[in-house]
């Protein structure tokens, strides 16, 4: 996975609004392969450390996955769009 080709992913999904940009409700790390990361769009095998992300129910997604990286940099990116935000 190359870091720039998923932080522009990332910036891209949450201006489209298609990520959330909002703190999660609760985050879920695990070795569980299968499906695609919301963050980066590539698959995620039960090699790589990933998190289950859920929001409260009214938020726009109830939940996503990411790599663990593309995690790190989803957070990093919700950060920067709000700069007073801890």
């Amino acid at each position: 996975m190359n870091h720039s080709a998923a932080r522009f992913a990332i910036r891209a999904r949450l201006s489209e609004r298609a990520l959330p940009s909002v703190a999660p409700w609760r985050c879920l790390g695990e070795y569980a392969g299968g499906g695609r990361c919301d963050g980066c769009g590539e698959p995620i095998t039960s090699a790589q450390a990933s998190y289950a992300v859920d929001f409260k129910p009214d938020a726009s997604a109830p939940s996503v996955r990411f790599h663990r990286l593309c995690f790190e940099i989803w957070q990093q990116e919700c950060r920067a769009l709000m700069p007073g935000a801890a």
